[in-house]
């Protein structure tokens, strides 16, 4: 007896590979992604401009990027000492203005090269709920918790939306002919103006990626909204605020998306790495024996094989850190 709806991994044509360098944007869950990329060795650049809640934002974030073009001046805002940004997110604050247009220059010029070579984007939208900075009249990322005064709010259209992005995606492609993007819509929700509205903003969002999947070949939609909303469907797998996917949702996740995208090669090393990862955690009861120098000596070879394939410098120096130690 079924217990709950699965959904079976995606038959995605398209595969990732290890070698492929990816860039991932948007809400904190492609930030959890992303970061389990990052953990299994893929070269990825993850979420540069810090979280993105709103396409239009990541849109002008990604145009910026292709045209190196930098974020108005006039967004630059100096909140609880710390200078930032209205268009990107409160980790690239910095203590001067001065300091704070170099990190945005800097995010914005290595953005805009490793978009021109990267082989995947990935693309997690959060909401379709946008804010408006009343000074400029223009949409913003972030409002970096100035008073609610100074901005209006209000729900993007799904034609906006759509014909924002179709530029955005047509610039992408045009700079990297070869670039394949994922979208997702976040399974976070955003309850602060209530749940009809969370709703009415993830079905605007879902509806977008929908349309850019039809329109563009090189576009694939993953399901990472239904799989928490339909498929594991309980209060078991949030976190204590009842909003955030838990860890053990985020790993279900993650092996459907595995599952969906890489390549067997890439699963295989996948699989291979993380024994190797879990030898790096060990912590033996007594280290001082001559059982645990052989483990370490063992998890050395391993990771000296993998040398050709990976960086593994970073784990090759712990192990022999730990070797030395016991000498």
């Amino acid at each position: 007896m079924n217990w709950h709806t699965p959904l079976p991994p995606l038959d995605s044509g398209k595969k990732i590979d290890l070698a492929h360098p990816l860039v991932a944007l948007g809400s904190c869950f492609a930030t959890h992604i992303g970061q389990r990329l990052q953990t299994n060795k893929f070269t990825i650049l993850l979420n540069p401009f810090g979280t993105l809640f709103d396409p239009y934002s990541i849109n002008r974030l990604l145009t910026y990027s292709l045209t190196n073009t930098l974020p108005d001046t006039n967004h630059d805002i100096q909140v609880e000492g710390t200078w930032r940004n209205l268009e990107v997110h409160s980790t690239l604050a910095a203590s001067s203005q001065k300091a704070l247009r170099t990190k945005i220059k800097k995010a914005v010029k290595t953005t805009g090269q490793t978009l021109q070579t990267a082989k995947w984007l990935i693309i997690t939208y959060g909401t379709a709920r946008i804010y408006r900075y009343r000074t400029s009249d223009r949409h913003i990322a972030n409002c970096h918790k100035l008073p609610a005064a100074r901005f209006t709010h209000e729900m993007a259209t799904p034609d906006s939306l759509l014909d924002d992005t179709d530029r955005t995606f047509d610039l992408l492609l045009r700079h990297n002919p070869d670039l394949h993007i994922i979208v997702t819509v976040s399974p976070v929700r955003h309850i602060k103006d209530g749940l009809p509205t969370n709703s009415l903003s993830k079905a605007t969002l879902r509806l977008l990626c929908h349309q850019l999947s039809e329109q563009f070949r090189q576009v694939h939609y993953y399901p990472a909204y239904e799989l928490m909303l339909d498929d594991l469907r309980d209060y078991r797998f949030y976190q204590a605020d009842l909003i955030h996917p838990n860890e053990q949702a985020i790993d279900y996740i993650w092996q459907h998306f595995s599952q969906s995208f890489f390549n067997r090669k890439t699963q295989s090393f996948i699989k291979k790495w993380q024994t190797i990862l879990k030898a790096l955690q060990h912590r033996p009861f007594n280290p001082h024996t001559a059982a645990h120098r052989q483990f370490l000596e063992n998890t050395l070879q391993k990771l000296q094989a993998m040398a050709g394939t990976i960086d593994v410098s970073h784990e090759v120096k712990q192990v022999e850190r730990q070797l030395v130690q016991l000498s």
